[in-house]
C-alpha cells in the first residue's frame, strides 16, 4: 500500500529505526489491516523499539483484534505506555463505563513517567473515548482540553485535530446541538483529507453518518455507502461490521426494518460472531408491535452476555416484556434501568425510560398517565433526536390519543384524526421515512376503522401500499396487504346486511 497519513503523522516524533521499519511494512502491506497484522508480527517475534511497540498496540487497539491485543500486552506488561490500550471498547456503553476508571489509571502512570508529548496527546484522546459517556459536557471534554493545550504549545500535534473535531462534534450532538455537530465533523473530515488519515476520516464520517440519522435520513444513508467502501478498503472487520450496525439503525429510523434486521445480521458475519445473540434486533420487533419476538431475542442475548450492567439492553426488555403483558417484570427491569440511568446521566436516555414507562401504563389502561409519560418522552426526543426515539414517542403518542378518542365518543363530532397522528404524518413526510409512513398509515386506518368508517380504512391503506416497494417494508406491506383483505371483507358483509335490511 501507499504510505498514509494515518501512520506517517508520527514521523516527526518517532525514531528513525520505527520509521525505517513502518516504511517497510507499509510497501509490504495490502491495506490498513494488512499493515497493523504485519506490524504485530514483527513486535512479537523481535526485539523492536518501544515507539513500534506503542504503534503496534495502539492500532491492534483500533481494530479491535482482541488476541493480538492480548499478546503484545503480556509481551510488554512492564512497558507503562503499552497497558492503557489493553481495555476492551467493543461498545460505547458497557465498556466504556466499565473500564474507564482502569483506563485512566493506566494513562497517568505513562504520564507521571515523562511521556513525550505525541504520546501523552494521543493518550488523553484515547481517555475521552472512555470517559464521553460519563458525567457532563465540561467533563466529557476536559482530556480533549488537555491535549488541545499540547497542541497549541508544539504545531507538529495538529494531526490530530481530525480525533478532536469527532469528540467536540458528540459533545455538541449531546446537548442537542445537531447542526453543529455536523459542522464541527465536517470540519475534522477536512482537517483529515489533508493529514491523509484514512482513520480520523472513518471516525467523523461515522459521527457524521449518525448524526444526519435523525435529520436527514437519505443523506445518511448515502454516508454510510461511503463509509462501507472506506471499511472495505481499509478491510477492518470491525468497521465493516460497524458501519452496519449503524446503517441498520438508520434503516430502522426510516421504518424499512427488514433491511435493519438483514443488517445486524450481515454486521454479526463481518464480526465473525454469527451463533452470538445479538440484541438489537429486539428493538426493531417491538417497534413493529412484536413483543413475543422482542422478548426471545433480547432473552437469548442476556442467556448468553456477562451480567454487566448495560442500560439499553435492560430498557429493551422492559418494553418487550410490556407488550406482552408482563407489567409487574416489566417495572422491575425499569427500576433496574432507572438506577444506571442515574449513574449514566444521559439525559436521551431518560427520555426512553419514560417511553417505556408509558407503555406499561398503556398497556394497563391508564391512557392518561401514559400520555403524559409520552409526551416527556417526545419532549426530550425533540431536543436530542436520534431518529428512532422521536418515531417511537409520536406513535405511542398517536395510539394512546386514538385510545382516549375511543373512550370518549361524542356523536355529535366531526370523526378526524388527533393532533399527535397527523403530527406523526407530517413527520414522516418531512423527514422522508418511508416505513414510518405506511406504520402510520396502518395506525390511521384501525382510527377509522374504530370510528366506523371502513371505506377510509381501506383507501387509507391502498394509497400506503403506493409508498415504497423497498425490501426494506416487506413485512408491513405484508401487513398492509392483510388489513386491506379484511377490510375488503367487512364491507362485504356490510353491503349484504345492507342489502337484506332493504329487503
Amino acid at each position: 500500500m501507499k504510505p498514509m497519513g494515518t501512520i506517517t503523522k508520527y514521523y516527526p516524533f518517532i525514531d528513525e529505526e520505527t520509521k525505517t521499519i513502518l516504511g517497510s511494512l507499509m510497501d509490504e502491506s495490502n491495506s490498513y489491516y494488512d499493515f497493523v497484522q504485519r506490524m504485530s508480527i514483527k513486535v512479537l517475534k523481535e526485539e523492536v523499539p518501544v515507539n513500534l511497540a506503542y504503534l503496534a498496540a495502539g492500532h491492534v487497539w483500533w481494530c479491535r483484534i482482541e488476541e493480538t491485543k492480548n499478546l503484545i500486552q503480556e509481551k510488554y506488561k512492564n512497558v507503562p505506555c503499552i497497558r492503557p490500550w489493553v481495555f476492551p471498547h467493543n461498545s460505547i456503553e458497557r465498556d466504556q463505563v466499565m473500564y474507564h476508571d482502569a483506563v485512566v489509571e493506566a494513562i497517568d502512570k505513562v504520564l507521571d513517567s515523562s511521556a513525550e508529548d505525541w504520546m501523552e496527546t494521543e493518550l488523553h484522546l484515547l481517555h475521552t473515548f472512555y470517559h464521553w459517556p460519563l458525567g457532563d459536557v465540561p467533563s466529557l471534554l476536559e482530556p480533549v482540553e488537555k491535549a488541545k493545550v499540547l497542541i497549541e504549545a508544539n504545531p507538529l500535534l495538529n494531526c490530530f485535530e481530525p480525533l478532536i473535531c469527532a469528540f467536540k462534534g458528540l459533545a455538541k450532538r449531546r446537548e442537542g446541538y445537531t447542526k453543529d455537530a455536523l459542522i464541527v465533523y465536517q470540519r475534522g473530515q477536512e482537517l483529515a483529507e489533508v493529514h491523509d488519515d484514512s482513520l480520523y476520516m472513518y471516525m467523523n464520517l461515522l459521527e457524521q453518518a449518525d448524526t444526519l440519522v435523525a435529520l436527514n435520513i437519505q443523506e445518511s444513508l448515502a454516508r454510510f455507502e461511503e463509509l462501507y467502501d472506506l471499511a472495505l478498503d481499509l478491510e477492518v472487520p470491525y468497521f465493516t461490521g460497524e458501519v452496519l450496525h449503524d446503517s441498520g439503525v438508520a434503516f430502522e429510523t426510516a421504518g424499512e426494518y427488514d433491511l435493519a434486521i438483514s443488517s445486524h445480521h450481515e454486521k454479526m458475519k463481518a464480526y465473525g460472531m454469527e451463533d452470538i445473540p445479538d440484541a438489537f434486533p429486539s428493538r426493531i420487533y417491538s417497534s413493529l408491535g412484536d413483543g413475543q419476538k422482542a422478548l426471545e431475542v433480547i432473552n437469548r442475548y442476556f442467556e448468553y452476555a456477562e451480567p454487566v450492567e448495560t442500560l439499553v439492553f435492560h430498557l429493551w426488555k422492559a418494553w418487550a416484556l410490556a407488550l406482552v403483558d408482563r407489567l409487574e417484570e416489566a417495572e422491575r427491569t425499569l427500576d433496574t434501568a432507572h438506577s444506571l440511568i442515574i449513574k449514566s446521566g444521559s439525559e436521551r436516555t431518560l427520555g426512553n425510560y419514560f417511553h417505556f414507562s408509558g407503555v406499561v401504563e398503556l398497556r394497563r389502561g391508564d391512557f392518561l398517565a401514559a400520555l403524559d409519560l409520552f409526551e416527556k418522552a417526545w419532549d426530550i426526543a425533540e431536543r436530542i433526536p436520534a431518529g428512532t426515539n422521536q418515531n417511537r414517542a409520536l406513535f405511542d403518542l398517536a395510539r394512546v390519543e386514538i385510545l382516549l378518542s375511543n373512550h370518549s365518543k361524542d356523536s355529535t363530532k366531526v370523526v378526524v384524526p388527533g393532533k399527535w397522528l397527523c403530527k406523526l404524518e407530517n413527520f414522516a413526510v418531512e423527514h422522508d421515512l418511508p416505513g414510518i409512513r405506511m406504520q402510520a398509515a396502518l395506525l390511521k386506518s384501525e382510527f377509522y376503522q374504530s370510528q366506523g368508517q371502513l371505506r377510509d380504512a381501506l383507501g387509507t391503506l391502498q394509497e400506503a401500499l403506493e409508498i415504497s416497494d423497498s425490501l426494506g417494508v416487506k413485512t408491513l406491506r405484508k401487513r398492509i396487504s392483510d388489513r386491506i383483505r379484511e377490510l375488503n371483507q367487512l364491507l362485504r358483509e356490510a353491503e349484504v346486511s345492507t342489502e337484506k335490511r332493504k329487503r
